[in-house]
């Protein structure tokens, strides 16, 4: 599945808005913390990494790749909409 910093996402029943996608560079890093951060990802391609997401609350989650649900395809904002959307969730 393809995702992209501001698409709309399903972790089990909680949505929410792509914030930053991180893959780890080193296999120990399984947070992703001292990896790189990218725009867009492919996770057929099955690197280990994780993405934080705004909820609908408001609040700051992170998930890895593999526990994503879906991408919502018809909410998927452009990037401008994204900046929109955080900054009404402040």
């Amino acid at each position: 599945m393809k995702i992209k910093v501001g698409d709309k996402i399903a972790v089990g029943n909680i949505e929410g808005y792509i914030t930053k996608i991180s893959i780890a560079l080193d296999y120990d890093d399984k947070k992703a913390e001292s990896g790189i951060n990218v725009e867009r990802y492919d996770t057929d391609l099955d690197y280990i990494g994780v993405v934080d997401y705004k909820d609908e609350y408001n609040q700051i989650r992170f998930t890895t790749f593999n526990k994503i649900t879906r991408v919502i395809e018809d909410n998927v904002c452009t990037t401008t909409e994204f900046v929109r959307n955080i900054i009404e969730m402040r």
